[in-house]
């Protein structure tokens, strides 16, 4: 019988402390406008209910007992203190102080236990937002760059006649002064725990929040402080009485009609981006013809260096043998910007690009051969005095397979005895090839040999660029036939073009000449 009884003493007075308060984040898809949310409060029974006989014992009716109210976005509800200092006119200072006043009588507003604090009034939930000496934030706390606390014993001067905005602020200092800015509407959900017979003027300690709602604009981002609940409840203590509220999400759900509306509205909007993007990053790729051996080239003059003169620049150009064509005749040539050497270094960063074509039915005809286009580069320079010289000529057969390719580029400029070295030196001017062709293999040459000894050469300066090649044939989709040696036919004729292979393959023959004499003896 004790035992019992010690259980029944224990129930009696134990208090309910109600679920732990958390915040949560919500994704919004729909308008903010269309948010709603419940929110009901009930005074817990005295812990001496058990010991009543009547229902209506069991809670102080001089204070709240019980109230219920749905609640819309940025609702304005007001409280029994706000109805009676705004019914004042006087107490209205501001544009929203006066629209209130006018609500207030045009439509007999009358007070509410639960009221709203939104974004057009003056609430701070922080009753000291004022920080003391040494408050560091969260922030600054995990920023060890972050300023520490003012403590400003300067002279006035340097105290107020300091520029605010700086010009040219260091990485330090915008590690220093960065800190996150977050543009919120906020919402307070109120409710006034003031008995009845107490005046209304001592709001301090009757005004209790009950509810924070925040929206962010731009991240669609709704936090909920605490969050909705449905079987638990919260509990907050005020004027020595403890009550239990409940907050529910109760925003209309949209019907099937709506629905689609906002999903056609959605893909709507979702091919519309992707038109956009397209007319950005590019352009639809058409298919070559039928019988058309289509090559894109992306062509990045990165930089040169070796030169002896500053105020460098460089000329290209791209040589298209028989049944070559393009559409783009103006990015057949070109001309980089004059560039200042750093360190011996001239760097360009110049980018173009073209597309050409080349005509397959030519090689249907065994005897006909093809060569490869070709990209000569002049190297020049231009200084302050107006003497021009030539730094340079080189080329390159562009490269017969598909990929991307970097080239470092040996250049060569022609001499022409004392007298064109004293020219070069003092007023500029400098012996010049006739045909740029000639770097390369000349258009009317057609015999098997071509003949340069005669040429007085010197080396100069290297040149660096990129290269991205892209093939694109419908013969590359069928079964090749006549058309299966495309590529070698076509590559055929730059085997012996680069005086580098001609090097490579004299040193080559060399070593197997010197490793064959060796094993004979």
């Amino acid at each position: 019988m004790i035992d019992v009884k010690q259980s029944i003493e224990a129930t009696m007075f134990e208090l309910n402390t109600g679920k732990l308060k958390i915040a949560a984040n919500y994704h919004v898809t729909e308008p903010i406008k269309n948010f709603k949310l419940r929110l009901k409060i009930i005074q817990q029974k005295s812990l001496l209910a058990e010991l009543f006989e009547s229902e209506g014992e069991t809670r102080d009716t001089n204070f709240l007992v019980t109230e219920e109210r749905i609640f819309n976005w940025q609702e304005k509800v007001f409280s029994a203190h706000e109805i009676k200092y705004y019914e004042d006119k006087k107490n209205c200072i501001n544009d929203v102080h006066k629209e209130y006043h006018n609500r207030i009588v045009d439509d007999n507003i009358e007070g509410s236990r639960l009221f709203t604090y939104t974004e057009n009034d003056s609430y701070y939930h922080d009753k000291n937002p004022v920080t003391k000496n040494g408050y560091k934030s969260i922030l600054s706390l995990k920023n060890e760059a972050a300023l520490p606390a003012m403590i400003n014993k300067k002279p006035f001067n340097e105290r107020y006649n300091k520029k605010v905005i700086d010009l040219s602020p260091t990485d330090s200092t915008i590690r220093t002064n960065h800190y996150l800015y977050q543009n919120k509407k906020i919402m307070y959900i109120m409710v006034d725990l003031t008995s009845k017979d107490q005046a209304l003027t001592d709001q301090e300690y009757s005004e209790i929040l009950l509810c924070t709602i925040s929206y962010d604009e731009i991240g669609k981002i709704l936090t909920v402080d605490p969050d909705f609940i449905n079987n638990e409840c919260y509990t907050i203590e005020a004027t020595g009485i403890s009550y239990d509220y409940w907050i529910e999400h109760v925003s209309d759900q949209p019907n099937d009609r709506e629905i689609e509306i906002r999903n056609e509205l959605l893909h709507h909007e979702i091919h519309e981006n992707q038109l956009y993007r397209e007319t950005q990053i590019f352009s639809e790729i058409q298919l070559p013809l039928e019988n058309i051996f289509r090559l894109y080239l992306t062509l990045d003059i990165c930089e040169a260096h070796g030169f002896a003169y500053n105020s460098l620049f460089l000329t290209y150009s791209i040589n298209l043998p028989k049944y070559w064509s393009t559409n783009q005749r103006d990015c057949l040539s070109g001309r980089t910007q004059r560039c200042q050497m750093i360190d011996g270094r001239a760097h360009f960063s110049y980018v173009t690009e073209i597309s050409l074509d080349f005509d397959l039915n030519c090689l249907i005809n065994d005897s006909v051969s093809s060569s490869w286009p070709h990209l000569i580069i002049t190297a020049s320079s231009l200084d302050k005095w107006s003497r021009y010289r030539i730094e340079g000529y080189t080329s390159i057969p562009l490269p017969s397979s598909s990929g991307s390719y970097v080239f470092q580029l040996k250049t060569w400029r022609p001499v022409a005895g004392l007298i064109n070295s004293l020219r070069r030196f003092f007023t500029g001017g400098t012996a010049e090839l006739e045909d740029l062709m000639y770097c390369a293999i000349p258009r009317e040459h057609d015999g098997k040999l071509l003949d340069k000894t005669q040429l007085n050469v010197v080396p100069s300066g290297t040149i660096e660029i990129r290269m991205n090649i892209i093939q694109q044939s419908k013969q590359f989709m069928k079964n090749r036939g006549p058309y299966k040696d495309v590529l070698n036919r076509l590559s055929a004729g730059t085997l012996m073009t680069s005086v580098d292979n001609v090097l490579e393959q004299f040193k080559a023959a060399r070593e197997r000449m010197l490793h064959a004499r060796a094993m004979s003896s």
